[in-house]
């Protein structure tokens, strides 16, 4: 269960963001990882309003966070990747890329399986 207060703080970020106010969904976004450092919204959040900042080694670092959480989410690999591409670590980028690929494809077939039983 997330903590009430990282909750409210990851619902300001999300308001910050709607009305192009990176700075304050980065400071609501890290406030709500601060409250409750395992909530993979927030952390992932963080990750990218860093990189719509330009933050991009910020950003890195934070994805990197979000995927210790949550590991096969392929949507903060995808984050990842995009980080990395925009610090010139091609290499990196690509194999984030990847993961992101490997991740979605598995948590499709998963999908399918279910709705087949």
């Amino acid at each position: 269960m997330t903590n009430p207060r990282a909750e409210e703080c990851m619902e300001k970020g999300n308001e910050a963001l709607a009305v192009g106010d990176l700075t304050g969904a980065v400071a609501a976004y890290r406030e709500a990882v601060a409250q409750d450092s395992g909530y993979f919204e927030a952390q992932h959040a963080l990750a990218l309003a860093l990189y719509n900042m330009g933050a991009y080694q910020e950003a890195t670092d934070e994805a990197l966070r979000a995927t210790v959480l949550r590991p096969e989410d392929p949507l903060v690999w995808t984050t990842l990747s995009l980080a990395y591409q925009k610090q010139g670590r091609i290499s990196e980028a690509e194999q984030a890329a990847l993961k992101a690929r490997l991740y979605s494809w598995k948590q499709q077939t998963n999908e399918r399986g279910s709705q087949e039983n």
